[in-house]
Parts: structure tokens; C-alpha cells; sequence
């Protein structure tokens, strides 16, 4: 074994090194914590000194890493971790918010990679600046309003937990703006291209392959209608969705069927038409392990099962890529009033387009049901609320009484 050398001293039953560099009398510390070597400067040149400030370094670290804090406390992306796990266990819990997956989403790509080897205490608003033109370069476009909302919650996410620990103070928090663009009409289909949609997929669903494809098809069909009929968001929402979450309740002596889902922020019951009923009897017969009940005792006695599921497995990926080859064939894809293509997202703003115009239900008790708000409602679909006055607008008699009776084309005067 070779000699110790005279500018290396063990501390702490050999937990711990001090050692000097020789370009410099300064001693510095290596110990280990939160899994990996760590090393620091003790700033004394006297050992005994250097001792003493040493077993203070690494006493502080090992109780950081006990107790879950960043051992280098400093550093953004260290903060950022932490903030990540404590909103993944609560998610893990059941307690955290849906909203919480979003966060640590725009944590791991954006904020991480732009913030992380900065310090905590160094945020200012020159770095946001850079970090908002870094973003446009990174995403190839300028970010709506509600991407720059999520950014900034994910962002005062770790800001809360720094000023938790004590990393920062209050007015080391930087102010965060939001001059996203703000998103306007939303794809969505008339009524006559939702009728034209469903039509289609009568056929649609025959013509699959046998086995999984064809499966899928059929699955795929009644989530597009109970997602029209009932407005619950495509994806978490509804792939969440477990037949123990679907109920009857009585109401003035009539039974109705709604559904218990977990949205963006919040738990939600959201009563559901009538007809969803019919959908969802069809899936369950297509399900050997539910099909020997009948619709109402399967509804009584709930089941773990996941309601939009092919044998146990999640089909989120798989029915947004059905469902965008279900609207190419249809020739549906693209909505031309916003000249965008239509997701399954735009079948829930199908969900609301119709019940402000063939219901009335107001914006109050329509936002409650959808798990948004009036604002929101009122910004996206102000064009339908719009559409309800086209009598009032257009004036009496009608288009046919204006325009003339002759075959032959006639220029157009425009008074």
C-alpha cells in the first residue's frame, strides 16, 4: 500500500478526505453524499481550522441528503429535482393535481436544460429574457398563452420550493410574464360534419382487420361518441376512467348516469346524456370479462377495469394515430374555418359547440360540467354564442327572398 501522502488528512473514520491542490496551501474536502463524490473548499490554509470546517461541511450534507434537500443547494437544476419529486409523490399518493404531470413535463425539457447549472439565487430577469428567446429557437415558433401559463407555474414550482429550504428570499423571486400568442378558435366540426363523421365510421369499424385492429375500431368509435356526448378532455381524462367511476343517481325521480373524473386541477362529477348508456353497454359486451352482467349490474357493483381499454393495455398513443387516419379517409382532417387539423381534443369542443346552441345551459353551469371556466368558455366559443343572434343580426325574410330567380350569372352590386 503506498504512503499517505503529506497534503492528504482522514476525517471522520475515514468518511472524508482533506486535501490540498499544489498550485495552492488551501485545503478542500471530498466526501460523499446523495450518491456521488462531492468536493468543496474549506477556504483555511491552517489544518485545524480546515478540520473543524470540514466535519461542519459534511455533517450539514449528510443530514440534507436524510432529509431529502439538495445537498448543493445552490444550483437550480438540484431545486428543480426536488421539486420534481415531491409532485410525483403526491401524484403517486393520488393527492397531487393532474395538472402536476404538465409541470414536471416542462421542468425535464425546458426549464432543466436552460436554468439547471445556474444558481437559484441568480434568476433574474435578464436570464428570463434569454430563456423566452432560447424557447422560440427550441419549439421553432412562439408559444400560445397557455404553454407560457404552464412554463410559469412549473417555474414558480421551484421557486416555492427554493424559498421553502431557505435557498432564496421573496424578493429573489423574479416576476414571470406571459406575452405567449393567445390562441383563438379551436378546430372543431360543425353539426353536419359530426354527423357525417359517425355515419362514416358505421362502415369504418367493418372494414378493420380481424383481431386487434378491428378491436380497436370499434373501441375507438364509442370513445369518439361518448367523448361528444359527455365533453370529458380526450386522454387523461377519459382513459382514467374505471367502471367504478361511472354511477347511477336519482334526480326528481328520474335515473341518471354520470361520471367521476379527475381533470386539470380537480376531482369533478359531470351528469352524462342518455345515450352515452348505449356506448357503454357496447363496450362492456365486447368484454368477456364483464359481459356475463347485465349493463345495471355491472354499473352497481363497479369494476377496477379501465373503460377504454384492448386487452388491459393503454391506447391514448394508438387512438390519436387511428383517429387521424379514421379523418383522412373521411376527408375530415382539416377544420377550414382555422385552417388546422382536428385531434381528438376538437370532439369536446363538438360537446360544447352543441350544448350552446341546442341547450340552455348556460356558461355558468357549462364551465362547472366541462372543469373550466366562464372566461375560458367565453373566449374560445364567443363565435357560437354569436351564431344564437343570426336572426336578430341578418334582419326579417331570408336568403332566398334577396337573390334573384334567373339562371343567368349576373355581376354582383354591392348595394
Amino acid at each position: 500500500m503506498p504512503p499517505k501522502s503529506a497534503h492528504t488528512v482522514h476525517i471522520l473514520e475515514g468518511k472524508a478526505t482533506l486535501y490540498q491542490r499544489p498550485t495552492t496551501p488551501i485545503w478542500f474536502v471530498r466526501y460523499k453524499a446523495d450518491g456521488k463524490w462531492q468536493r468543496t473548499t474549506t477556504k483555511c490554509e491552517d489544518l485545524a481550522k480546515a478540520k473543524l470546517k470540514a466535519v461542519d461541511v459534511v455533517m450539514d450534507a449528510w443530514f440534507k441528503e436524510r432529509h431529502n434537500i439538495p445537498v448543493v443547494s445552490k444550483r437550480f437544476k438540484a431545486v428543480a429535482v426536488l421539486a420534481i419529486k415531491r409532485m410525483q409523490d403526491d401524484l403517486d399518493a393520488g393527492v397531487g393535481k393532474v395538472v402536476f404531470k404538465d409541470y414536471i413535463r416542462a421542468i425535464n425539457n425546458y426549464i432543466i436544460p436552460f436554468f439547471g447549472l445556474h444558481n437559484i439565487d441568480k434568476i433574474e430577469r435578464q436570464l428570463i429574457a434569454q430563456f423566452t428567446d432560447w424557447r422560440i429557437i427550441k419549439m421553432q415558433r412562439v408559444p400560445n398563452a397557455s404553454t407560457i401559463n404552464t412554463h410559469n407555474s412549473a417555474l414558480n414550482r421551484v421557486f416555492d420550493t427554493a424559498l421553502e429550504y431557505g435557498y432564496i428570499t421573496k424578493s429573489q423571486v423574479p416576476t414571470l410574464r406571459n406575452e405567449g400568442v393567445v390562441s383563438g378558435r379551436r378546430p372543431d366540426f360543425t353539426k353536419d360534419e359530426y354527423i357525417a363523421l359517425y355515419k362514416y365510421m358505421r362502415t369504418w369499424v367493418k372494414e378493420g382487420r380481424k383481431g386487434h385492429e378491428s378491436a380497436m375500431r370499434y373501441l375507438l368509435r364509442d370513445y369518439v361518441l361518448i367523448l361528444v356526448n359527455t365533453g370529458i378532455r380526450a386522454g387523461t381524462e377519459a382513459m382514467n376512467l374505471k367502471w367504478k367511476h361511472i354511477v347511477f343517481f336519482v334526480e326528481s325521480n328520474k335515473h341518471y348516469l354520470s361520471f367521476n373524473v379527475n381533470g386539470k386541477t380537480k376531482h369533478r362529477e359531470l351528469t352524462v346524456r342518455h345515450r352515452v348508456a348505449r356506448y357503454l353497454q357496447r363496450i362492456q359486451q365486447r368484454n368477456p370479462a364483464l359481459n356475463k352482467m347485465t349493463f345495471e349490474e355491472l354499473i352497481n357493483k363497479g369494476s377496477e377495469e379501465y373503460v377504454f381499454r384492448v386487452n388491459s393495455k393503454d391506447a391514448t398513443t394508438a387512438f390519436g394515430r387511428m383517429f387521424k387516419r379514421l379523418l383522412i379517409a373521411s376527408d375530415l382532417l382539416v377544420d377550414r374555418r382555422t385552417d388546422t387539423e382536428r385531434t381528438l381534443y376538437s370532439l369536446r369542443h363538438v360537446y360544447t359547440t352543441l350544448a350552446l346552441t341546442n341547450t340552455t345551459m348556460t356558461t355558468h353551469v357549462l364551465a362547472k360540467h366541462m372543469g373550466t371556466s366562464e372566461t375560458m368558455i367565453e373566449r374560445y366559443y364567443g363565435h357560437v354564442d354569436m351564431r344564437k343572434k343570426a336572426a336578430e343580426i341578418a334582419g326579417a325574410g331570408s336568403i332566398g327572398a334577396v337573390l334573384t330567380k334567373s339562371k343567368a350569372t349576373k355581376p354582383v352590386n354591392s348595394n
